[in-house]
């Protein structure tokens, strides 16, 4: 039997054998459906993106530079919910595809400083009507109330795991970009 909080709020309980235990424990990980709802949505906008040649991560990256050019691979990197490492793989594909340009930095030389070509920008707009069709998809499961209380527990949610509820608030201010982070 699944532990509840005196408020009734399921806990996850120590491992126990058997799949009733295991279904249980299950439903009392609240990490369980973030996690599945994540991957459900990154496999609906790969395949969408996916005509394109490119991937959520390329994605999110064009749409940030899209709406504030001149970003660093680190500002990217943030956006895209992906390391530094893995931003500079992904903007070295894009510049070899011709759709970004990166140029030295005028404050800081050795920060290089990326925007979209001509290329890449309709290439993007082309790509982001499929993947706005994910969020239309997504929006259209729920009445706007609904939604307006899924993204305040989803923020929630982030806020608790990251430590604090200045977190949040961070979040609801915005970032460059933030369309197009993770999906």
């Amino acid at each position: 039997m699944t532990e509840t909080r005196p408020d009734g709020v399921p806990r996850p309980c120590p491992p126990r054998r058997g799949e009733e235990a295991f279904a249980q424990d299950a439903d009392a990980r609240l990490g369980n459906f973030v996690k599945q709802a994540e991957q459900a949505l990154i496999a609906a906008k790969s395949e969408a993106l996916r005509p394109f040649d490119l991937t959520v991560a390329q994605y999110a990256a064009m749409m940030a530079l899209y709406y504030a050019p001149g970003q660093s691979s680190a500002q990217l990197a943030r956006v895209a919910a992906v390391t530094p490492q893995t931003m500079a793989t992904i903007l070295a594909k894009l510049e070899r595809k011709g759709l970004i340009e990166r140029t030295p930095a005028k404050a800081h030389r050795k920060v290089l400083v990326t925007e979209l070509t001509a290329e890449g920008e309709s290439l993007l707009l082309r790509a982001d009507e499929r993947a706005r069709a994910v969020e239309e998809r997504l929006a259209d499961a729920f009445t706007a109330q609904e939604h307006a209380a899924a993204r305040d527990l989803l923020r929630r949610i982030a806020a608790a795991l990251r430590g604090g509820a200045h977190e949040a608030e961070a979040d609801e201010a915005g970032a460059p970009g933030r369309p197009g982070a993770s999906g």
